[in-house]
């Protein structure tokens, strides 16, 4: 149960060190290609900003009138509420799918040909962005070819009809001199050949083409694009674009709103949209008003006949009887039936607007039922005191009454139809353009600043996903506990990144010959001292061993097998015990290197039997070491290192010294080390820190197996301390060693 404890805590600490010190290694391990995405996105956002197309936006606003009376309709008027369907309010939604209508886009495409698109020929890319900062004209074409624009040329297009398959096609016309141009295209074998303000015609093996360019501002040469779209396209597009919303809560303001490349294009659409639409309510309001208007007029005799058939009933039944005019109680009676006889009316009227609505129980219905009660009543009442009258005032009284409504009536038709003339003349209208659009100045896309940003945001998200996708793809081990855990073996030491190995592998190149030994230079050095670490425990480790000879191998190249080599060897020597370093990799050893010695005969000579042992060993290289490199590369290192003198060669050698360290190739890489691996009875596979994978170190370990090897540990070489985890800087060798001596010099 402790061991269990004690392993999840590890799985824990491992856990920890990944999310506080991994992430800060792995950015920055790759801060460089971290910062190259960045600069690189950046770049990127920065051409796009510049050399893109601007966009600019055009708007218009339009002001919904509300023209629904304040208050009801004089119930005498009854007349006027039959012209009340050019008065009701305009819903601004309503109005708002009118704008986006194909009543209104059609016409507009049609006034202003947008199916025609004519343009001048731009180079893509930088074509539009050095046209747009061009002072002057530059002769057209790149380096004579092409016909490209390279400032404000433009071409003035009327007419343009192709057959109906080639609609969608862009044809070229071509400035000429003499006022002429060439139309080249789709369906013309041979370019023809125009006159600028000439309606041509010209036939095509799929129709005939009708051409009229009525102007063209450019050098002979330049070359535009002439498109005919079809009128249905140019529709859906135009519907497409535009933008209507209303300004504020229940403004009743609508809003139109375009945006495109050309800003004298998208302002004359949304003028030409809002004086369209105006004129389109204008002219819908007239219609009604002149329906409205001939139905009045129509009625208008009939209401003057009836008028005046009362008169003359009411005139003539007072003469028959001698009747003066009614007098004051009479007159009173007359106007109170009128008044209540129009008030029941409304309330009729207005009970059947609400049982259209509601039921018969409603509360409103039910209401406006007692008022008709009330009413009636009311009526009745007048009716009684009219019974109790003279008979001859009772018939004078209601001849009057008859005469009193056919006149309000033929009064009302009358006002009415003047009414409805007077809209129908000045066409008023519901809507009103407040503001029309202007050419805008400034482009509203793309925001340069803000697309610098997010291309440095975003590359710099990228580059961080790269580094940690990397990582998780290709990084190798980096913790050497986890390293043991996956692959059985052992570390016996952990040798930590040294800066002053790396000056040396510099000089290796650029000066001549001496003894650049790591150990032999800097003996302080804190790589050095996890090496006499692995010095201390290869020597408990060869105890009891068949033979002394230590083979250092790896999976792959580059990861420093050489190096622990040379100072492995050199710790060993000045620990008193005599040493022979041998360089195994008959393909690319270069272990002199180390030590200042010139390239010469070596192991492949011995081997081959061209030289003897004693013949090819530098002798005491540094005290009690002596070196036999790799001698000149032969053709045949695999079938070389097969042949029994190897095995004779290094049996002679372990016979001679205290140890003999044999330095092997890249397992991996060449099958050379699985053969010289049986001459050794102690094998150490070096892996180099975040670079080489468990995976490699298990398949190393599998193929020296196939041949009878073992291998005792594993060496972890270039050891990075994880800047995010202290604890790891004070368990490992040469970082503690570091601080150790450090310490120690400041006391």
């Amino acid at each position: 149960m402790k061991h269990k404890n004690l392993a999840l805590e590890r799985s824990f600490e491992r856990n920890d060190e990944f999310d506080l010190g991994s992430i800060i290694d792995t950015l920055i391990n790759h801060r460089v290609m971290i910062a190259v995405t960045t600069i690189a996105f950046i770049l990127m956002g920065a051409f796009y900003a510049f050399c893109t197309t601007p966009v600019y936006r055009a708007n218009i606003s339009i002001r919904v009138e509300d023209n629904t009376p304040s208050a009801l309709p004089d119930s005498k008027d009854l007349v006027r509420t039959a012209s009340s369907m050019f008065e009701e309010k305009s819903s601004a939604e309503g109005e708002m799918q009118i704008l986006r209508s194909k009543a209104i886009a059609l016409q507009t495409v049609d006034s202003l040909k947008l199916y025609i698109d004519a343009r001048p020929k731009r180079l893509p890319v930088i074509g539009s962005f050095i046209a747009r900062h061009s002072d002057g004209r530059i002769a057209p074409g790149l380096f004579g070819w092409g016909g490209y624009a390279w400032g404000d040329e433009t071409i003035d297009v009327a007419t343009f009809e192709v057959p109906r398959k080639q609609e969608g096609t862009a044809y070229t016309v071509t400035a000429l001199p003499g006022g002429q141009y060439e139309l080249q295209g789709p369906g013309l074998e041979q370019p023809v050949t125009g006159k600028v303000g000439v309606q041509e015609q010209f036939e095509s093996s799929r129709g005939p083409i009708t051409l009229l360019v009525s102007k063209i501002d450019g050098e002979n040469g330049v070359v535009f694009n002439v498109t005919r779209h079809s009128r249905q396209q140019a529709l859906e597009q135009l519907q497409k674009s535009l933008q209507v919303d209303e300004q504020g809560n229940k403004s009743n303001v609508l809003g139109v709103v375009l945006e495109g490349t050309d800003p004298v294009l998208i302002s004359t659409i949304l003028n030409e949209v809002g004086k369209e639409y105006v004129r389109q309510n204008v002219n819908q309001k007239g219609a009604n008003a002149e329906k409205s208007l001939n139905y009045l007029e129509m009625q208008l005799p009939a209401a003057k006949h009836d008028m005046d058939q009362a008169e003359e009933a009411y005139n003539s039944y007072r003469n028959s009887h001698g009747l003066l005019d009614a007098d004051e109680e009479s007159r009173l009676i007359l106007r109170q039936a009128t008044d209540a006889d129009a008030r029941l009316f409304d309330l009729k009227r207005q009970r059947q607007d609400l049982i259209a609505r509601f039921s018969p129980a409603h509360p409103s219905v039910v209401a406006i039922d007692q008022q008709i009660a009330s009413t009636n009543r009311y009526v009745d009442n007048l009716a009684g005191r009219v019974r109790a009258m003279p008979a001859a005032e009772q018939g004078a009284l209601r001849l009057m009454r008859d005469m009193r409504l056919s006149s309000d009536m033929y009064a009302a038709l009358r006002t009415n139809i003047e009414t409805l003339r007077l809209v129908k003349a000045g066409k008023s209208a519901s809507v009103q353009l407040l503001d029309s659009a202007d050419v805008p100045e400034r482009p509203v896309k793309p925001v340069k600043s803000l697309v610098l940003i997010i291309a440095g945001v975003l590359g710099l998200f990228i580059g961080v996903g790269l580094a940690f996708l990397r990582d998780f793809l290709f990084k190798g081990v980096a913790d050497p506990e986890d390293l043991e855990s996956r692959t059985g073996l052992s570390v016996y030491a952990t040798i930590p990144v040294s800066d002053q190995q790396y000056q040396l592998t510099q000089r290796m190149s650029t000066k001549g010959p001496e003894k650049l030994a790591l150990a032999f230079r800097y003996p302080m050095d804190p790589a050095v001292e996890a090496l006499r670490t692995m010095r201390a425990s290869l020597q408990f480790a060869l105890n009891g061993q068949r033979n002394n000879v230590v083979m250092l191998a790896g999976p792959l190249p580059g990861i420093g097998k050489s190096f622990l080599s040379a100072n492995l060897s050199t710790l060993l020597a000045a620990g008193g015990k005599r040493v022979l370093l041998v360089d195994g990799d008959l393909r690319r050893g270069h272990l002199n290197q180390y030590f200042g010695l010139p390239r010469c005969e070596g192991l492949a000579d011995v081997i081959a039997g061209t030289r003897s042992l004693q013949e090819t060993v530098h002798r005491e290289v540094l005290p009690n070491l002596d070196v036999l490199q790799c001698g000149e590369y032969p053709p045949d290192p695999a079938e070389l290192l097969l042949s029994s003198n190897f095995r004779a060669t290094i049996r002679a050698a372990s016979e001679q010294y205290d140890i003999v360290l044999l330095d092997a190739p890249a397992i991996l890489a060449v099958s050379d080390t699985a053969t010289m691996a049986p001459v050794a009875d102690s094998i150490f596979m070096v892996a180099r820190f975040g670079d080489t994978r468990a995976g490699e170190i298990s398949e190393s370990v599998k193929r020296l197996a196939q041949t009878g090897s073992k291998v005792e540990g594993i060496l972890l070489n270039e050891f990075k301390v994880s800047r995010g985890n202290y604890a790891q800087s004070r368990r490992y060798g040469g970082y503690a060693y570091e601080a150790y001596y450090s310490d120690s010099v400041t006391k």
